[in-house]
Order: structure tokens, then sequence, then C-alpha cells
């Protein structure tokens, strides 16, 4: 069945930041194919976020703000409550959708249908205000479908620029809303496993960087629980892989270490708010990753000889190890 513009939807979702939620609305709105655009306020501090959005957006756009707080993945599920066409994409209020987008996924769902998952490729606009395009892909054609044992050991699918039919997403029983980081990439596996998913080579969202601004992912990086909380993820896509496919695998965190080793500089710049157990537990992970370079296996040997703590004068360090 052919995918048409009426039946999509972009929900962009907000809690309480002002700066960048128009431009994301109007990255919305200014798609070459127009669909169909809600607001989702999770239940934010500022009482008037819906009167300055709607001010500057009347009828465009459906608004809606949820009676209490649902947490970033439950808002996701609010998300699909309230839309009113089968398929969905999820904007968050920073980011930002090429024009292009709608377009591509149309064009995409033509070539690869059917399928549950659809999505594109994203640049990263960082704090300076440089936007940084997408990584050439490594294959030849003009789109992919999506490996699952790839996709098990990494989260291939990245804001924004993501399309998915929410019949298939409710089949597979919605976000988790207990995840604490990996609840996209939990979602989208499970999506990618039944039901199938593909990827466009084209560029079509630009997702913004904001290192010094107090996010979740930002606070998850800080406190050490990054690696931790993706490692739980693998060996729970790769339970649920070898329950649907039948398949023999388990988690192997040596060759997951040997093939991409844990990046020293965002270690070294956040280790000093690790809790002792977090500090303990990236270092160990660490000093068994492949080192790409000597400067990365020379700090590794200093680890080896002074214990952990060393990683905590990361400021030091973080301007000399370059990984690749």
């Amino acid at each position: 069945m052919e995918l048409r513009p009426e039946q999509i939807t972009i929900a962009v979702t907000v809690y309480s930041r002002r700066e960048f939620v128009c431009d994301a609305i109007r990255s919305a709105l200014n798609q070459t194919i127009p669909v169909q655009v809600i607001v989702v306020e999770d239940c934010g501090p500022d009482a008037a976020l819906r009167d300055f959005v709607t001010r500057q957006f009347g009828d465009r756009i459906r608004y809606f703000r949820n009676p209490k707080n649902r947490g970033l993945f439950d808002n996701w599920n609010a998300c699909m409550d309230y839309c009113q066409t089968p398929w969905m994409s999820i904007l968050h209020d920073d980011d930002l959708l090429r024009p292009n987008f709608v377009a591509a996924m149309i064009e995409l769902a033509k070539k690869a249908s059917p399928r549950a998952l659809y999505f594109g490729r994203a640049a990263n606009l960082a704090e300076e205000g440089i936007v940084y395009p997408a990584p050439p892909v490594a294959w030849p054609q003009s789109w992919r479908e999506l490996d699952v044992m790839e996709f098990a050991d990494e989260c291939s699918v990245l804001f924004p620029g993501q399309l998915f039919r929410i019949a298939d997403a409710r089949a597979v029983g919605g976000f988790r809303t207990g995840s604490y980081f990996t609840g996209d990439w939990d979602m989208w596996f499970r999506l990618a496993l039944r039901f199938g998913a593909a990827q466009s080579a084209t560029e079509v969202a630009i997702n913004r960087s904001h290192e010094g601004v107090d996010r979740g992912t930002s606070r998850v990086e800080r406190m050490g629980w990054k690696w931790a909380l993706d490692n739980v993820q693998r060996k729970r896509n790769l339970a649920l892989l070898q329950k649907e496919k039948d398949f023999s695998i388990s988690f192997n965190r040596t060759k997951l270490l040997n093939t991409s080793p844990i990046p020293s500089r965002l270690l070294l710049r956040h280790a000093k708010g690790f809790s002792r157990r977090m500090l303990a537990y990236n270092a160990w992970l660490f000093i068994h990753s492949a080192p790409p370079h000597w400067r990365y296996a020379a700090l590794q040997w200093l680890v080896r000889l002074c214990g952990p703590g060393i990683l905590q004068l990361g400021t030091v360090f973080s301007r000399k190890i370059h990984d690749k």
C-alpha cells in the first residue's frame, strides 16, 4: 500500500524549551510535501508555553498538554494517543527536519514497502552554530534494509528523521516507560525485528548538540551510566533476537570492546563526576578496550598502574587524547 501525505503526522515534543521549539515546529511545517503537525507538551513548568506557541502558529498545528508529567518515553506514547494518522514521526523540540524529510520517507516507502520503520540520516548542529553533514554511508544503494543482528549491537536509528507505523508500535508494546536512556533504541529494534525497517541514504534532519546543557542524555554520560545502560540494552536485544528468530547468540563484551572501544575523550571529560562504582565499571571497560592508537594505550597503562582515580584528572589528559 502506498504511503500518502495525509497518513503522516509529525509530533513535536516539548517540555519547557522555548528558545528552540518554534524552529522545530517551523521545520515540520515547511515540508515540500505538507503533513499534519501536532505539538505535545509533557506538562512542563512553563504554564504560558501553549499560548506562546499557538500565537505564532495558530491553526497550522494542534497543541496538546498532558494533564500530568509522563516522562520522556511515555510522552512519546502520548503522541501516539493524540495522533489521528496511521504514521507518525517524533521531533524533539530542539531538533530540525530538512524540507525534504516527508518526500524522502514517501520515496523510501515506495522502494522498501512494507516496513514498520523508515528513517534517513541526520546532520549535526554544533553549539557554535556550524552544521556538520551526516557521515557518508557505507553502502552503495540509495537505501538499505536494517540488519537486525547489527542493530542489536548498535543503535542505527538516531533522532531526528524517523517515521513509524503506530499500529505496529502498539503491537510491540509501545515505548518502554521504565527505560532511563535507551527507550528509543528499544522500540526501534523491536519494530525492526518484528516488522522490518529501512534507511534512506538521504540527509533528512539536523540534530542539535548541547554539550553544556543539562539534558537527560548529558546527565547519563556525566554520571557514567551511558555504557552500562547501552550494554543492558544490547543484552535485552540479543535475548529478544534469540527468542524471536531462534538464533543461538549471546552478548560478547570482549568483541564489542575490540570493535568499539569506549571513547576516551568522553570518559575523561565526565569521570570527575562519576560515583565510585561507575568509575570502577567504566575504568574496567576502558582498560579492556582495544586501543586505537598509542596515546589511548598509554592512558590504559596509567589506569592499570595508578587505579581508576587517575581518570578523574580528565581535564589534564582530554586535550591530548584523541580517539579515531
